[in-house]
């Protein structure tokens, strides 16, 4: 592998140790990213209306910051273990205090999207290093909680970002309402760059080489394969998104053969394939894609149901999964102390689980039972079967990569997760619309859910399946 050769930079790095307070800085400054994407889910007719745009040009502007957030995350990481992680955590936070408040006062679209495609970099620079100082500045108990509270942090994030968001748009005129959100999201941001004080400073004792051929044919590859995806139903599938799509498949195929000659040839790509080589690690990726995609299209599919199903206005999202959104971050926060040993087999009884009630809902729904309530009452406990299943799968990932690959290792999983987010809206959510229509009627959008849900359930079997395959590898290695 490439590495630079400074002797000070070849110098052992000698990080001070995590603390808590420092733990809840990293999260703070963590807490942007995902509340960005709740608080979209919610506003997207608020911004629609304001600045005169349809539904295309709403999913646009998710597409615009969950597309470049997906694609800078990898390369995100090396450019932490290379210039020093709390560096970049000053840098990406100040970024998003600053485009955040800048995107409060935006008088279009084209600069609404501008400022969610720097949004998108300004998150993806974050968003590795908070992983990656966890996994190098703690060890034992004060890591494995650091990592799972990460995880609570993802869901509380977004569920706050919806119910904030829809207090503010139902207290506000609406087109005062989602520009208000942008300024709180500024400040957030602006709370956690105070207190990196209290953060570690840490960096790679052998930083790998850029890879910017690598990093720049992943990312156009990303943007190519997922704004197609995210805006085409709504444009009524133009032929343009048809040839984009095609042009990122064919990209990511060019990105996988230039990433193993690179390997080949001795200098370290921006995604090794002796990484995912690692059937743990390979399969621990797969499983968070899963999770992202079902994750980020149910979020999704609650706030249509709630705002036009239900009619319960910007708020009702965050009401709807209020219950959800209380037992993910609580069994989160818990799971190290209740489960020490967390991982495949709790994976697996958890995907089962998650099964189940995705079942039961949709079958609420083809019966026409799903009224708040009972909805209510099934996803309380869905939120303790995803919390089972996030966390231990990220511990999975991080603990079994190569130290030398942590950096790359947060990079991918983050990728991952981002990815899944923006594809689970485009995918399955536009499954939901395509059945549902766009009038409202009840009975098309019980219908509707019913059949995504299912959709979700099989990705929860196919999950439990990868789970349970990781189990049956582990005992190999043991008795090996």
């Amino acid at each position: 592998m490439t590495v630079s050769s400074s002797p000070a930079r070849l110098a052992p790095s000698t990080p001070q140790e995590l603390t808590s307070r420092g733990l809840a800085v990293l999260l703070i400054a963590y807490m942007p990213v995902n509340f960005t994407f709740g608080s979209l889910n919610v506003l997207a007719d608020a911004i629609g209306s304001d600045l005169g745009v349809g539904g295309a040009g709403q999913q646009l502007v998710l597409a615009a910051y969950t597309t470049t957030f997906a694609a800078t995350l990898v390369i995100a990481g090396r450019l932490g273990d290379r210039w020093g992680r709390r560096r970049l955590l000053l840098i990406g936070a100040l970024a998003m205090a600053a485009l955040s408040c800048a995107a409060a006062v935006v008088p279009d679209l084209v600069s609404t999207v501008v400022l969610r495609v720097a949004l998108g970099i300004a998150a993806g620079l974050l968003t590795p290093q908070v992983l990656s100082t966890i996994q190098s500045t703690s060890t034992g108990a004060m890591r494995t909680r650091g990592v799972m509270i990460f995880a609570a942090m993802a869901g509380v994030s977004t569920v706050l970002g919806q119910l904030v968001s829809g207090v503010v748009a139902t207290t506000l005129p609406e087109h005062l309402g989602w520009r208000a959100v942008q300024v709180l999201t500024g400040l957030i941001a602006l709370v956690g760059v105070l207190g990196l004080r209290w953060v570690p400073r840490s960096r790679s004792s052998a930083p790998l080489a850029m890879d910017a051929t690598g990093a720049s044919l992943l990312g156009a590859s990303l943007l190519l394969i997922v704004v197609p995806l995210t805006i085409g139903r709504s444009a009524g599938w133009p032929l343009w998104a048809f040839l984009a799509f095609g042009a990122g498949i064919v990209l990511l195929a060019l990105f996988w053969t230039q990433q193993r000659r690179a390997e080949r040839s001795g200098i370290m790509p921006v995604v090794p394939p002796s990484v995912l080589g690692i059937t743990v690690v390979r399969r621990g990726l797969l499983m968070a894609l899963l999770f992202f995609t079902t994750y980020g299209a149910f979020l999704y599919e609650l706030s249509a149901l709630a705002q036009t199903r239900y009619g319960m206005g910007p708020l009702g999202p965050a009401l709807l999964v209020l219950g959800f959104g209380i037992t993910f971050v609580a069994t989160s926060v818990a799971l190290p102390r209740l489960v020490p040993g967390a991982g495949q087999r709790t994976m697996l009884r958890a995907a089962m689980a998650q099964t189940v009630i995705l079942l039961l809902i949709a079958v609420l729904a083809g019966t026409g039972h799903d009224d708040l309530a009972s909805l209510q009452w099934a996803l309380i406990p869905l939120g303790v079967a995803q919390a089972c299943m996030y966390g231990p799968v990220l511990h999975t990932v991080l603990s079994r990569a190569p130290q030398w690959a942590a950096g790359v290792a947060s990079g991918l999983f983050t990728t991952c997760q981002q990815l899944g987010l923006s594809l689970g809206v485009a995918l399955l959510g536009g499954l939901f619309w395509s059945l549902a229509g766009s009038a409202g009627d009840a009975a098309r959008m019980d219908r509707s859910l019913m059949v995504v849900f299912c959709v979700h359930a099989v990705c929860a079997v196919a999950f439990a399946l990868l789970a349970r395959s990781l189990a049956a590898h582990r005992a190999e290695d043991a008795a090996a």
